[in-house]
């Protein structure tokens, strides 16, 4: 990014996307369509979904009612596990940032580095 992109990314203005990108908008309604679509194909059904950071954000801000301009408070932990409850009418969290399945671990811890 330009410096003026930069700063115009660190603002969190929702409406505005970097050349070629979405904005903050368009992507919370792209991930809440496909949300909806997902669960209508699975009623009653427990999914697992397995995401990047930016998708986990947008989950958050929809099960909490965050502002998409908010600036992150809450965690978003490599391979942790995040629970929702979804129904038509909202989306609930149940758990966040669990990452418990990976304490007490015999094996030393990965980085990009080393995985």
């Amino acid at each position: 990014l330009h410096p003026e992109e930069a700063l115009r990314w660190k603002q969190r203005d929702p409406h505005w996307a970097p050349p070629g990108g979405e904005s903050p908008t368009a992507v919370h309604q792209r991930i809440s369509a496909t949300l909806h679509a997902i669960a209508a194909q699975h009623p009653g059904e427990h999914i697992a979904l397995v995401s990047h950071g930016g998708v986990l954000d947008m989950l958050y801000r929809l099960a909490t009612g965050q502002a998409l301009n908010a600036p992150r408070t809450w965690e978003l932990g490599n391979c942790a596990i995040n629970r929702l409850l979804y129904t038509p009418q909202s989306l609930t969290l149940v758990g966040w940032a669990d990452a418990q399945h990976l304490e007490n671990q015999d094996t030393a811890p990965l980085d990009e580095g080393s995985a």
